[in-house]
């Protein structure tokens, strides 16, 4: 399909989206979860999973750590091999795992690979079909040709998982732009954990009903669920995120997160357009003391739009306390948040309306006071790399920037 109609059909059904009477149904305000409520039960009626002891949470920053760890880790299969992803586009980096999954599935492994169809559009057919005749099956999500009533609806997780016994998750896409260690602004700085431990059946189920729902498939054999011994010592559980529900648990989750923290909230995220509840949470937890800390892209961003849009609420959550910083030396993708430096969040979901109402989303939340402070050192060390953003400075803003913030605002529910 043409570029530009495949663009002027996403705007069409993205605006359809928007004005329905069942997006209408995501803008509820629950009652939110007070301080000092239990943060684990809140999460697990939150996000759908019970979380699990037994855990080994290993965070990889950048390309540099995490793409070896997974290509290392499908090298590794002797039984099955799921990946789901947002991006997957030709290239050096998306060619070594297309040859790391060929020779696996040469050499007997099950390789499923599931590709939304947006976002990997330009994975190439050369790719496709080598991996397609070594055995691998190739699915994209919802095509447009076959989904124009739900295109708006994407997967924009980011999962592998490996024989059932170790997963990949966070904001890590199969581009060249993210290889590397974000050395400049054409490079992302992106945030990845490895998984061992019983919390990896969550994220093999959280495959499993993406690909039902792209293939009518239920992948519910033994093998694909094996007993899960300890890893380690950590509790985690999967935030499973699908769209339809009207508490949608990626939505539901930060809220209940940001309502029950007691001292910190340090967030990183890619995309920040908040709709009025979710920006509302984050203020009153800065009024009643929190010390909440935002790290979000400077003028290095693939969305100018999403960018500026967001940028519209600097004066509301600057005035109410919070701090926000902007990562200056390359784009910024990572999408993590720790919460009283005693648990964290890592994974694909955004802070905005995409994530909240219209994507599949998956995070993994870790209660762990010792993967938390070595997130909070990651935070730390990016802050310093990064300019603040002050109220005085913002009330000095040009006349050029406000008139993009308004502009771009007009359609804030749709990024």
């Amino acid at each position: 399909m043409p570029r530009r109609l495949l663009r002027a059909a996403s705007l069409l059904a993205l605006l359809a989206a928007g004005c329905s009477p069942a997006a209408l149904r995501y803008r509820y305000r629950p009652r939110l979860t007070a301080p000092g409520a239990d943060i684990l039960a809140a999460l697990t009626i939150a996000g759908g999973n019970e979380a699990v002891d037994g855990n080994a949470v290993t965070p990889l920053e950048n390309g540099d750590e995490a793409f070896p760890a997974m290509l290392e880790a499908i090298h590794q299969a002797a039984s099955t091999v799921h990946l789901e992803t947002y991006i997957f586009n030709d290239g050096e980096i998306g060619r070594n795992f297309v040859e790391a999954l060929t020779e696996r599935a040469r050499a007997g492994v099950d390789v499923r690979l599931l590709l939304d169809a947006v976002g990997s559009r330009w994975f190439g057919e050369k790719n496709r079909r080598a991996l397609e005749e070594a055995g691998v099956q190739v699915v994209f999500f919802r095509p447009l040709r076959r989904n124009l009533l739900k295109f708006y609806l994407r997967t924009h997780r980011k999962l592998l998982i490996v024989d059932g016994r170790v997963g990949f998750t966070g904001g890590l896409c199969i581009d060249d732009a993210w290889t590397g260690n974000a050395g400049d602004p054409g490079h992302w700085r992106e945030t990845q954990v490895r998984v061992a431990g019983p919390v990896v059946r969550q994220m093999q189920a959280g495959f499993a009903r993406a690909w039902l729902d792209a293939t009518d498939e239920v992948l519910s054999a033994h093998a694909l669920y094996p007993e899960l011994p300890a890893a380690g010592g950590m509790r985690a559980q999967v935030m499973d995120s699908t769209p339809g529900f009207r508490t949608n648990p990626a939505r539901l989750s930060f809220l209940v997160a940001v309502a029950s923290a007691k001292s910190t909230i340090e967030i990183t995220n890619a995309y920040m357009v908040l709709d009025d509840v979710a920006r509302e949470a984050l203020e009153r937890s800065a009024e009643r003391g929190v010390r909440v800390r935002l790290l979000l892209p400077s003028r290095h961003t693939d969305a100018r739009a999403v960018r500026y849009a967001g940028r519209s609420d600097y004066k509301s959550l600057l005035g109410s306390g919070v701090e926000i910083h902007e990562y200056e030396p390359a784009r910024l993708h990572a999408k993590t948040m720790i919460v009283d430096g005693a648990w964290a969040s890592i994974g694909s979901a955004n802070l905005d309306n995409r994530s909240f109402i219209w994507n599949y989303e998956a995070n993994l939340n870790v209660f762990d006071a010792e993967l938390a402070g070595k997130l909070e050192e990651m935070f730390e060390r990016d802050l310093r790399l990064s300019r603040q953003v002050t109220l005085a400075e913002w009330k000095k803003r040009p006349w050029s920037d406000r008139l993009l913030e308004a502009f771009y605002s007009i359609l804030r529910s749709q990024y």
